[in-house]
């Protein structure tokens, strides 16, 4: 699988935030103008980051928010907004940096979660002893598979459950 990048979450995010679905810088300027505020940052950023700012300000016809963009070109080009994003420069508007940290949200989901299903496999660890406990029930009472719930809770592999399944046998074996 390959790795989430700005520019494609941009573009994936900027889509979704818009009403119509679209990838046309004219009409999601018009929209971020008029009845999408939402999209206003995230606009701004697909469009430097791909080159496309000048499209950007040409299509966007609500004057304060081309003033807004055009003040944001002056002070930053791709370059120095990917040091402001990256390093969590405090100059940089509050609604940038909720992006960007968006993206970084997503892109380590994967890590995150497997992470925490780790700690809740030490839980229930821990529960299965304290409770006496065995796979066998975790698995004929939940209904979930038995070779992946044993490589989960016997050998530790994180990637066999969903997080929602391992949080369904914490939550059976604390209510035991």
């Amino acid at each position: 699988m390959r790795e989430l990048t700005f520019i494609g979450f941009l573009k994936q995010y900027v889509r979704a935030l818009s009403f119509s679905n679209t990838g046309s810088l004219s009409k999601l300027a018009s929209e971020a103008a008029s009845d999408n505020p939402r999209l206003r940052e995230p606009l701004f950023l697909f469009a430097l980051f791909s080159g496309k700012e000048k499209v950007l300000l040409t299509a966007t016809k609500l004057p304060e928010l081309h003033r807004e963009y055009a003040n944001m070109l002056k002070q930053y080009d791709r370059q120095g907004m990917e040091q402001s994003l990256q390093s969590g420069d405090p100059i940089l508007p509050e609604e940038y940096a909720k992006v960007y940290r968006s993206y970084l949200n997503l892109k380590n989901k994967n890590k995150n979660d497997m992470h925490t299903k780790s700690l809740m496999r030490n839980r229930i660890i821990q529960l299965q002893r304290e409770k006496k406990i065995t796979n066998y029930r975790l698995y004929t009472d939940l209904q979930i598979n038995h070779g992946n719930m044993n490589a989960y809770i016997k050998h530790g592999d994180c990637s066999k459950v969903s997080i929602e399944i391992a949080r369904r046998v914490v939550e059976y074996i604390e209510c035991l």
